[in-house]
């Protein structure tokens, strides 16, 4: 009996070890799937807060892209309408339909030139008895960014309108469709080019003047002939493009109205890359198109050379600057 009760208790003894055993491990258990689920849900948290961030940042960018192109085209309605209004109006008139604008600007254009050349146009020639009272000083800084700034502006324009813009959109668009791009580009890019050849010619003087203050007031015989050159290569281009921006253009664009009215009205001017108006038997009968198309070829040649040239005096002037760079 001694031995039945004591295996009776070592059985109940396993069975509540057992017991134990189980209920610990389903503990433990249900402690590593709260974990896993707590692990869970805070990267979900996380994620979506990111993404809610994220999602915030996009928001504020969208809305401050939104407002920046809203504004930018009330700007532009606005100025158009200023614009409609002014075209209206009969300064317009005067100004578009007579020459007395053109000689105003070009009258404005070189007095001003003039004014800041006149000390040494009438100056006299410089002399080294006193060195000492001609100290060279350090130029300003704004002098010196007008001066890169208009001179990199140009050759840059330059390059841009003769090697690329004009080339790939008269090979890519119907010939009458490049006009009409080349009518709205031609007057803009002449006058910057005038202006910006203006700023770089009195900035290189002012320059000059102040690394060599014995040049101050001293006639341009006294300068260094390559200096002088420089002066001549600006002037001649900012003569040049003044000139066809106002007395070159102007009559080109009229005589190309002209004639493209001629060849849409025989179906011609949606070629692309050539011409083909010499093909069509109506267009060479009419001796008033033949007159208008050599004309507006003589003209248009005119402001082709013209603007070789023109870049032709920005490379000498490159060449100077290229000759005077030191490494630092």
């Amino acid at each position: 009996m001694m031995l039945e009760h004591s295996a009776a208790s070592r059985i109940g003894t396993s069975h509540q070890l057992f017991s134990e055993r189980l209920v610990a491990g389903e503990e433990l258990v249900m402690e590593q799937k709260s974990c896993c689920v707590a692990e869970t849900t805070s990267a979900t948290e996380e994620k979506q807060a990111v993404e809610e961030v994220v999602e915030a940042e996009e928001q504020v960018y969208q809305d401050a892209l939104v407002g920046a192109t809203q504004a930018t085209r009330k700007l532009v309605e606005s100025c158009k309408q200023l614009t409609s209004q002014f075209r209206r109006s009969t300064a317009y008139k005067i100004l578009t339909r007579t020459t007395q604008p053109s000689h105003a600007i070009t009258l404005v254009f070189v007095s001003f030139i003039l004014l800041v050349l006149w000390p040494n146009i009438v100056g006299q020639p410089s002399t080294n008895a006193s060195p000492a009272k001609h100290v060279a000083h350090r130029p300003s800084v704004f002098v010196s960014l007008a001066y890169f700034g208009s001179f990199a502006m140009h050759f840059g324009a330059q390059m841009w309108m003769t090697f690329v813009s004009g080339l790939a959109l008269y090979f890519n668009l119907p010939r009458h469709t490049f006009g009409r791009v080349q009518e709205i580009l031609f007057p803009k890019y002449f006058s910057m080019g005038a202006g910006l050849s203006a700023v770089t010619l009195i900035t290189f003087i002012k320059l000059q003047q102040t690394a060599h203050p014995e040049l101050t007031g001293a006639s341009f015989h006294s300068w260094d002939p390559l200096l002088l050159l420089q002066l001549v290569s600006l002037a001649l281009c900012a003569a040049l493009e003044l000139i066809v921006w106002l007395y070159l253009a102007p009559p080109m664009l009229r005589l190309m109205h002209q004639k493209y009215h001629f060849e849409a009205s025989e179906t011609v001017g949606q070629e692309v890359g050539h011409f083909a108006g010499a093909e069509n038997a109506q267009l060479q009968r009419s001796l008033h198109f033949k007159s208008v198309h050599k004309r507006f070829r003589q003209i248009h040649m005119t402001t082709a050379m013209a603007n070789m040239v023109a870049l032709a005096c920005t490379f000498v002037h490159l060449h100077f600057l290229a000759s005077r760079v030191e490494m630092l």
